[in-house]
């Protein structure tokens, strides 16, 4: 299976779909959007911690929050930026670099 192929497999599952629905039911407002003191529908639950970063993390819904598609798509945008420009990363994988440097 190809390294996308693992997301896009974990996203369509049964067990993920059954879990979020439920999750977004139980927190249906957008925790950003709260934050900014509005009220608005969650669309979408978002794994604190990417998968990318933690794949034990995937089910565990301590690391889930309900975010509305606008957040959700800032902070994915963000993370996708943040792993491009780091000079210590490439497609995921951390490079080490040598001490004292």
């Amino acid at each position: 299976m190809s390294y996308e192929g693992k997301y896009r497999q974990f996203y369509k599952s049964k067990r993920w779909i059954r879990e979020s629905k439920q999750f977004l039911i139980t927190n249906c407002v957008c925790v950003k959007c709260l934050d900014e003191g509005i009220i608005k529908k969650a669309d979408v639950v978002d794994h604190i911690v990417p998968l990318k970063v933690d794949w034990s993390k995937r089910f565990d819904h301590n690391n889930w929050q309900a975010l509305c598609h606008r957040h959700h798509g800032e902070k994915t945008g963000a993370e996708q930026r943040a792993r491009t420009n780091s000079p210590t990363s490439f497609r995921g994988a951390t490079l080490q670099t040598p001490r004292g440097r």
